[in-house]
Order: C-alpha cells, then sequence, then structure tokens
C-alpha cells in the first residue's frame, strides 16, 4: 500500500498542482529508506542507466488500434492481442501463458465527467489508486521520474523496479492531465524483456490520440 500510495501522491502532485511547471518531484529523504530499499534502488538505477543504449533501439512494428466505445486511437505491436474489460484494455503477446516475467501493458480511460478542476482530482484519485492496487504490490521501489506528452497533453512517468529471482521485475506508469478523463498507461515485465520492450512503449504513447473529447456539461 505505501508504495502504490506514494506512487499515487507523487504523479497527482506533479499532473495537477504543479502543472505547467518543471519542478521535480522530491524523493523522501534516503536516511527514512530501510537499507535493502537503498541497495535495491541503487542496483535497479544501474540497471536502467546500463540499458539506456538498449532501449534506444527499434520498436516493434505497429498497427493501429481504436478503442471500441470510440474514445481513442492508440497503437499496438502487430499481432499481439487485446482485451477489454470495463475500462481497462490489456495488451499481451500471442504466446502470453499469464507470468508476471511476460511484457503487459494496460490502458485504463475512464471520464470523470466533470469540469471542475477540484471534483476532477478527487474522482482520478479513486479510479487511479485500486488501478494500481490490482497490478503492483509494495515490493516495488521507484527508481526514475520524468514527464512527456501523450496528446498534447502534460503526463508524469515513473519507472520502478523489484528483485525477482536473479534479475529485476521492471516497470513504468505514465498518468496523462487530461481534462475530463482518467488516462493512465502501465508496463511491466522481466528486466531484459522489459528493456527490449521500452522503444515501443515509447512510440506506442505517441500514437495515442483521444477521439472528439466532449465537454460535459456545467
Amino acid at each position: 500500500m505505501l508504495f502504490r500510495c506514494r506512487i499515487l501522491s507523487l504523479l497527482i502532485n506533479a499532473l495537477f498542482h504543479n502543472h505547467g511547471n518543471r519542478n521535480q518531484v522530491q524523493f523522501e529523504r534516503m536516511g527514512e529508506a530501510k537499507f535493502h530499499k537503498i541497495i535495491l534502488v541503487a542496483a535497479a538505477l544501474l540497471t536502467l542507466l546500463n540499458a539506456c543504449s538498449r532501449t534506444s533501439g527499434k520498436s516493434l512494428p505497429l498497427e493501429e488500434y481504436r478503442d471500441p466505445q470510440e474514445r481513442y486511437v492508440f497503437a499496438i505491436p502487430e499481432g499481439w492481442d487485446t482485451n477489454v474489460e470495463g475500462q481497462l484494455l490489456t495488451i499481451v503477446q500471442p504466446t502470453y501463458s499469464g507470468s508476471e516475467e511476460e511484457v503487459v501493458v494496460r490502458v485504463y480511460t475512464s471520464p470523470t465527467n466533470t469540469t471542475d478542476t477540484a471534483t476532477h482530482i478527487d474522482l482520478a484519485k479513486k479510479e487511479i489508486e485500486p488501478f494500481l492496487t490490482d497490478y503492483l504490490d509494495d515490493d516495488y521501489e521507484v527508481v526514475n521520474e520524468g514527464s512527456l506528452r501523450v496528446d498534447k497533453y502534460p503526463a508524469m512517468l515513473l519507472d520502478f523496479a523489484k528483485p525477482h529471482q536473479d534479475s529485476y521485475m521492471l516497470g513504468r506508469v505514465v498518468i496523462v492531465a487530461m481534462p475530463f478523463y482518467v488516462l493512465v498507461f502501465l508496463g511491466t515485465g522481466v528486466e531484459a524483456e522489459w528493456e527490449a520492450f521500452v522503444p515501443t512503449f515509447r512510440e506506442m504513447l505517441k500514437q495515442f490520440s483521444l477521439v472528439n473529447p466532449v465537454e460535459p456539461e456545467e
């Protein structure tokens, strides 16, 4: 719970309270962390830094994906399987067996149906927290943060990691500061698989586009 709450706090604050600023989100003081978590963060950062050249490679070929509810247009790896359940789109390889080591991309999209900023933020928190709870446990640690734009909207990203056998589980969560909508992208996979997939994940985000967003009535 602490990890997910911290992610939610970092993202919400960065997106909705410091929105438009270039201020960096501050990490908790190292002195407050347990020793093994410090080691994890340091090791995971080294892993990410060493992987920079590998994650700057080519994206997998992509194909257009259209939301069944016509809310957005996206791009997914050619031949990958999709499943829509409620507000959640899950994207996996055709050979997906259900192992947590395999790369999985999830897209959560839900309208808040309000033009009031405070109400939108409150509803967003209530939607994002259970989504993160379903797929991320407290063994993960935040190891990197950054900002980007998705469909011209500002977004905040956090990379996270946890030990897994003789490797790491890695992933990235991106929350978009989009009016009237909660929009979250979540990707996870074991170290080697995720590092190879990052260029594809990055390209997928570049091709996301909200279709005819309808402003709620006052």
